[in-house]
């Protein structure tokens, strides 16, 4: 089983694969992806976007896809940002990808869980945290 999870900062998305073999073993691929999107008010960048996105999910070849929620009511205090415009648009067109289900979990979830179960590994790199931990939760539950 192969899970993608993705976290969704401005107009940058971050892609985490990890796998999980016959034994239950749970790792991280190196096929993990940052895209980001230049301009999205140009439908020829909007459109390579979503192409790179589906290009790269049909190579991976995952049985499922969750992608970090975000509050859409956050406001800009303490560490917590609210998320930006072209964040919803880039979650618009991962969700036009048909070919795996696709889910929305809640950070607290992951957490929750990870209070029930233990923590889980860290991933490869500092910046892929949130995703990691989406991807995990997707091939632990």
């Amino acid at each position: 089983m192969k899970a993608i999870g993705i976290q969704i900062d401005a107009d940058e998305i971050i892609l985490v694969v990890l796998q999980k073999d016959n034994y239950g073993t749970i790792s991280q691929t190196d096929e993990c992806v940052r895209f980001n999107i230049a301009d999205h008010t140009i439908s020829a960048q909007v459109q390579q976007f979503r192409d790179q996105v589906n290009s790269t999910f049909d190579l991976i070849a995952s049985t499922t896809i969750g992608i970090k929620m975000r509050n859409a009511k956050a406001t800009a205090t303490g560490k917590v940002r609210p998320p930006s415009p072209i964040s919803f648009k880039l979650e618009g067109i991962i969700q036009l990808y048909t070919k795996c289900p696709i889910e929305f979990v809640w950070p607290q979830t992951v957490t929750a869980f990870k209070k029930r179960n233990g923590d889980f590994p860290i991933s490869k790199n500092k910046y892929q945290q949130d995703a990691y931990d989406i991807a995990y939760y997707l091939l632990s539950k």
